[in-house]
C-alpha cells in the first residue's frame, strides 16, 4: 500500500480511529478510571504543568478535558485585573450577563451599543449602579439559579474581541496574548491570537449557567488571575426527538 501523506503536522499512518470516534465515559472522565474527585464528587480533568508539545497533543487528541496548570506562567497579560483592562482598552464593549436581573438597573444611563442584537457596554466607563466601576461591583445571576449554591450567585462580563472591536483595536489587545511554549507552531499560534474573548467575573460566584457553545473546534479556557470552576456532564444518549434549548441555562428544566 501506498504510504500515508502527513496533514499538517499529523502522520496519517499513526492514526488508529476513524475521523468522528468519540471518547467513552471511562475515557472522558478521568475520575471513571481512578482519578480523583473534589468535595462536590466532581471528577477532575487530566492535569499536566510544563507539557512539550508532544505530551499534550498526545492528551488533546483523545478529546477529554485538559488543564494545564501553568499556561498562562509569564504572559503578559497573567494577573491583569478588570480595572487594568477597562483602563487599559477603554475603548472596548462588553457583555453584561444578566444584567436585566439587577434591581434598579437603567440601560438608558449608559454608554452602549448593540451588537447581534444585543446590548455592550463601555468597559472604560460603565457603572452599573451609576456610581461604581463594574470591576468594583457585584450584581445578581439570573433568578433561575437560585436552588443550586453550585449555580452562578453573580452575573459576569465577556468581551468579544475576536468579532466586536475594529482592526486596530483588535491588534492592540493582540499585542500582548501570548501563546505558551508548547503551542509555538504558527497554525495555532495565530489562530489562538485572532479568535479569543475575554470574561471578567468580579465578586464571588460569578459564572454562566449551562450551556453548549457551538464552536465545533478546540476550545481553550486561560485563566488569567483568581481562581475558577468547571461543572461538566455527560448527556444521555439521546434522539433527534429528545432535543432541547443548548443555550444559557437551557439544560436544567430538561
Amino acid at each position: 500500500a501506498a504510504a500515508a501523506s502527513p496533514l499538517f503536522d499529523i502522520d496519517l499512518s499513526t492514526v488508529t480511529r476513524p475521523p468522528l470516534w468519540e471518547p467513552t465515559i471511562d475515557e472522558y472522565f478521568p475520575a471513571q478510571r481512578g482519578g480523583e474527585r473534589d468535595e462536590q464528587g466532581l471528577a477532575s480533568p487530566m492535569v499536566l504543568r510544563s507539557p512539550s508539545w508532544d505530551e499534550f497533543s498526545y492528551h488533546a487528541r483523545r478529546g477529554y478535558p485538559i488543564l494545564v496548570e501553568d499556561w498562562g506562567a509569564g504572559m503578559a497579560y497573567e494577573g491583569w485585573t478588570g480595572r487594568e483592562f477597562a483602563e487599559s482598552f477603554p475603548f472596548g464593549y462588553m457583555k453584561a450577563e444578566y444584567i436585566s436581573s439587577m434591581p434598579g438597573f437603567k440601560a438608558k444611563m449608559h454608554d452602549i451599543k448593540v451588537i447581534d442584537g444585543e446590548r455592550r457596554f463601555n468597559m472604560g466607563s460603565f457603572k452599573p449602579d451609576g456610581k461604581t466601576m463594574w470591576h468594583n461591583f457585584t450584581r445578581p445571576a439570573d433568578e433561575r439559579y437560585m436552588d443550586d449554591p453550585m449555580k452562578p450567585v453573580s452575573g459576569p462580563y465577556v468581551w468579544h474581541v475576536k468579532d466586536e472591536t475594529t482592526p486596530a483595536e483588535k491588534k492592540q489587545v493582540q499585542a500582548k496574548f501570548e501563546a505558551p511554549p508548547f503551542l509555538q507552531d504558527d497554525l495555532n499560534r495565530d489562530k489562538m491570537n485572532r479568535s479569543f474573548e475575554v470574561w471578567f467575573s468580579p465578586g464571588t460566584g460569578s459564572g454562566a449557567g449551562a450551556h453548549n457553545d457551538g464552536y465545533c473546534e478546540s476550545v481553550v479556557s486561560l485563566q488569567l488571575r483568581g481562581d475558577k470552576r468547571w461543572r461538566m456532564m455527560l448527556e444521555p444518549d439521546m434522539t433527534f426527538l429528545h432535543s432541547y434549548d443548548e443555550f444559557d441555562g437551557g439544560v436544567y428544566p430538561t
